[in-house]
């Protein structure tokens, strides 16, 4: 059976929602790898998590959603990068 990359999409969005950097873990198609998907309502914010943790992703892109009255700012963290948000992840939750 196949993982729900889903699940934690919407814990993801509430986080960037409040501030936060909200990540969720996907499946990205074109590349047939998982991927994180690390999100922000503030794009400076983003693009400082990214620096400070070294993920070296060269996209931000704009993701609406109807939680939010603006878009938010999306990257996404794939190949090596996957390692460093898992690091982050770690490191928040424990």
């Amino acid at each position: 059976m196949e993982p729900d990359y889903r699940s934690s999409y919407k814990a993801a969005v509430e986080e960037a929602l409040a501030g936060g950097i909200g990540v969720y873990t996907d499946f990205d198609k074109e590349r047939q790898q998982e991927c994180f998907r690390v999100l922000s309502v503030d794009r400076d914010r983003l693009l400082t998590f990214a620096r400070r943790e070294g993920i070296m992703t060269g996209k931000v892109d704009t993701l609406k959603t109807l939680s939010s009255p603006k878009p938010l700012y999306q990257m996404v963290a794939v190949g090596d990068d996957t390692r460093k948000v898992r690091s982050y992840l770690q490191r928040v939750a424990g």
